[in-house]
């Protein structure tokens, strides 16, 4: 799994009169901040929605994740104390009504162990069945990330647990993948679909967890940094 590093995530929805390019100028604004500030341990990805239902009220998702809890108290400090113009400029554009915090493990790396540029993301919500425990989620995670790299999946994937901000979450964690491109999103549906994988699924965790529709995300990289 490795180390278990800190993934911010804003849901926020354009402002009256606002468009996606007055977000573009705001985050041209915000990486020269990032540049000035020396910041080279923080990622960053607007994330846009793409399989979604009805509860999706938000326009697109601010997704920031960490090299580590250092990284982010530094980040947050810098942040409160010398990032509001940028962040002034933001709240011009958008309105963010939820901003939480999880910790991330990862259970399967992207290729090369590279952090996701633009990609597709999927999300879904997990409750441990009654009997079952993270060691037991554990085993079933890697159990699967063996059965998916076995049938070449390029696809990455993580647990997000609530630490911050979610209130009274209603699961356990999230799943997230992320696919370099949608030929390998489709692949890899072929695959569940048709090539077993649903069967393979069910047999590993069936008895472990439960877990909503995932949602899907285009997600456009606004700013690289090794990670783990």
């Amino acid at each position: 799994m490795g180390k278990v590093i800190p993934v911010e995530l804003y849901a926020c929805k354009l402002n009256d009169g606002q468009n996606m390019d007055g977000l573009e100028r705001v985050i041209a604004d915000w990486t020269e901040y990032m540049d000035d500030q020396g910041i080279q341990n923080y990622a960053a990805w607007t994330l846009m929605p793409f399989f979604y239902g009805q509860e999706q009220e938000f326009d697109f998702i601010w997704m920031g994740a960490f090299a580590d809890g250092n990284a982010m108290g530094d980040g947050f400090q810098k942040w409160v104390t010398e990032g509001g113009k940028v962040a002034e400029d933001f709240n011009k554009v958008s309105s963010c009504f939820a901003h939480v915090l999880l910790a991330s493990a990862q259970y399967k790396s992207p290729p090369r162990n590279e952090t996701p540029e633009s990609s597709i993301i999927t999300m879904m919500d997990c409750e441990m069945n009654e009997g079952s425990d993270y060691d037991d989620v554990r085993d079933a995670e890697l159990e699967w990330a063996e059965y998916t790299t076995e049938q070449g999946s390029q696809a990455g994937t993580w647990h997000w647990m609530p630490s911050y901000g979610g209130g009274d979450a209603e699961f356990d964690y999230k799943v997230v993948q992320a696919f370099p491109d949608f030929n390998e999103f489709g692949k890899d549906w072929e695959g569940f679909a048709n090539g077993g994988g649903r069967g393979a699924s069910m047999d590993i965790f069936d008895d472990v967890d439960e877990c909503d529709d995932p949602r899907a995300y285009l997600a456009t990289s606004r700013r690289s940094a090794q990670l783990r």
